[in-house]
């Protein structure tokens, strides 16, 4: 299903980056919340020249490994 045509409403969760102030973030949807989902690594084969792709565990693409993504624009100047 393509990105923004869910029926799935986001999910919203409240994080603490300073002590006492409380920010509302969309948790992210590529890797569920947890930071970590499978990527592709490119691995060089020096002997022929090319090189292959492997996929392996790793840092999430879209939050950059933290579980969450930043409102956007319009969504947070509706609040």
């Amino acid at each position: 299903m393509a990105r923004g045509f869910s029926s799935i409403p986001d999910r919203r969760i409240r994080i603490q980056r300073v002590p006492g102030v409380w920010e509302e973030v969309l948790e992210c949807d590529y890797c569920g919340g947890s930071g970590v989902a499978e990527v592709e690594e490119a691995v060089p084969d020096y002997r022929s020249g090319s090189g292959y792709l492997i996929e392996r565990l790793g840092e999430c693409p879209d939050c950059e490994g933290r579980g969450y993504v930043e409102l956007p624009e319009e969504i947070d100047a509706e609040e």
